[in-house]
């Protein structure tokens, strides 16, 4: 049997080796188009940034080794520009046409340029290979470039910010939507706008580019911007021009469709990684998600169907990590628009709670927000924090696989030693605060849901922290509630207006909660996420 595997990136590279480590006597032939072969691309901003020092540690393997160990023939600068299907033919451009038996189109996603005015400048980049980032670097070295546009805030587009930090650049980031890293919401997102603004990082939102001059960028808003040089980074789509060609069918998304089996329309043409359409475990329906761990699951799939093991992928629901600067900032599952424009309904929790034991110096405070349905199954989850946020989004991650509930989350297993971890994990105190709204009724008010005008007259907001705390510093006209006092002061609490209860995290606040509803009040609420959440929306908006 003859496999042909259009792509020489994370997804074709993988089936290769997997296909010749389950077949030793079928042909193996990769055709990638242009003249780099098997790069970690997610690499490349950190390349950039010096973080990594050696451009070559970003390859896999060579052309060479690839022959040698794997008997597998890759071919660089080998452009496929038709495929005949019947005849099982592959025509290239300035090269031999070649045959297949079963063909797999790992031809990835390409960047996305928008059509812009001046876009094509020479002081204009965008991040796609080993070839560019020496472009870049070349560029901001060789000019003494120092002012950096970067149009977009996704994952690439904060990763560059750092990287030009690094690199001691002015940097502003660009963004069309109303906050950074699309799959996050605004209430999270505004944590992690906070650090990149404590990093001298500007971010202009609601906005986007118009045109390109030399040395000005004019935004729709009108305002000008002077820069020297400027980053693409709006996202990718998938590459389906052949696929397009030959009648393969696309989804909505702009991806490839592909069965469980990664298999097109044409039963001797399969396909996997960042051209592909996955299904939303949460939502049902196809979309795309360009990820390197997902595209190597799909590869190995896609290589057993191939040679006749039956193997399938399955749902997804969508794991992001991002690095910004000392910051983890990870996500699963739906955020609050993806649900709303599915129609599904939702309620929601934050906690804020430390990583580790408060007695072992370094404790820093973990952030998450998460997501759930009216019966307690996990939709999705947001987490920030220095450390320790990629385990509980990974184990929330495969709950969420699960179709699981608060109660999974309540009775999660999770390893514990005070300097790594408290006894009562994040995970676990997730479940029992889904619990207690599904269970018990907690009703919680959110930020954006306040009418902050109306604090201190038809609202009241109290403090439970002490005097001592309250004096310290607290939220514009709310008045002191002390935890400690409350059962001796229950006469200075109002019935007939609603009481939102507050601390620093929340701990103290529902302790309060607890001993008003079980007296009877009826008009009390806790203001989730708190003071710390308050405080940290508070500078956003003021930014």
């Amino acid at each position: 049997m003859k496999v042909v595997i259009i792509g020489g990136g994370t997804a074709g590279i993988t089936a290769a080796v997997h296909l010749r480590r389950l077949d030793e006597h079928a042909e193996i032939v990769v055709l990638e188009k242009s003249d780099e072969f098997a790069i970690s691309t997610c690499g490349l901003p950190f390349l950039l940034g010096n973080v990594v020092k050696d451009a070559e540690s970003l390859r896999g393997a060579t052309v060479e080794q690839m022959k040698e160990i794997f008997r597998i023939d890759v071919r660089l600068n080998h452009e496929v520009v038709n495929i005949d299907k019947e005849r099982h033919l592959l025509t290239l451009d300035g090269h031999p046409s070649e045959t297949y038996d079963k063909l797999l189109l790992a031809t990835g996603a390409t960047q996305l340029r928008p059509d812009i005015d001046g876009i094509l400048g020479d002081n204009i980049f965008t991040l796609r290979d080993l070839n560019s980032v020496q472009k870049i670097k070349d560029y901001y070295i060789g000019t003494g470039a120092k002012r950096i546009v970067i149009l977009g805030g996704g994952d690439i587009g904060v990763e560059l910010a750092e990287a030009f930090y690094d690199l001691k650049a002015d940097i502003t980031i660009v963004e069309a939507s109303s906050h950074i890293l699309p799959y996050l919401d605004n209430d999270t997102a505004a944590l992690v706008q906070n650090h990149l603004r404590d990093h001298d990082i500007k971010l202009i939102l609601n906005d986007t580019i118009t045109k390109f001059d030399d040395s000005e960028i004019t935004l729709q808003s009108g305002i000008k911007i002077p820069y020297d040089m400027a980053l693409i980074a709006t996202g990718v789509k998938p590459d389906v021009k052949l696929p397009i060609m030959i009648d393969i069918d696309i989804g909505e998304s702009g991806g490839i469709i592909v069965n469980k089996y990664m298999q097109t329309n044409d039963d001797d043409i399969y396909a996997c990684g960042d051209n592909v359409e996955v299904t939303n475990k949460i939502t049902g329906r196809r979309e795309r998600w360009a990820n390197a761990t997902i595209a190597i699951k799909q590869a190995r799939v896609a290589a057993e169907n191939m040679i006749g093991i039956s193997s399938s992928f399955g749902d997804v629901v969508g794991v992001s990590i991002v690095k910004v600067f000392d910051m983890m900032v990870s996500a699963a599952g739906c955020n609050e628009a993806k649900l709303q424009k599915n129609d599904i309904s939702f309620k929601k929790v934050h906690l804020l709670q430390a990583n580790h034991s408060g007695y072992i110096a370094g404790a820093d405070t973990m952030f998450f927000k998460l997501l759930f349905a009216p019966n307690g199954q996990i939709l999705g989850i947001q987490g920030i924090g220095s450390k320790g946020i990629d385990t509980r989004i990974d184990v929330i991650a495969q709950i969420m696989k699960k179709g699981g509930i608060y109660t999974d989350l309540l009775n999660a297993e999770m390893a514990y030693t005070p300097p790594f971890n408290t006894a009562k994990d994040a995970v676990n105190l997730l479940g029992s605060l889904v619990g207690g709204v599904v269970r018990d009724g907690v009703r919680y008010t959110y930020y954006d849901d306040i009418d902050w005008n109306l604090v201190g007259s038809e609202i009241i907001l109290a403090d439970t922290r002490s005097p001592q705390g309250f004096n310290a510093s607290h939220i514009t006209n709310a008045i002191n509630l002390p935890l400690a006092t409350l059962r001796n002061n229950l006469n200075s609490v109002p019935r007939d207006k609603p009481v939102i209860l507050y601390c620093n995290t929340g701990y103290g606040a529902y302790n309060a909660y607890c001993i008003l509803i079980q007296h009877g009040f009826d008009n009390i609420s806790l203001l989730s996420g708190s003071m710390d959440l308050y405080i940290q929306r508070s500078i956003d908006e003021e930014s």
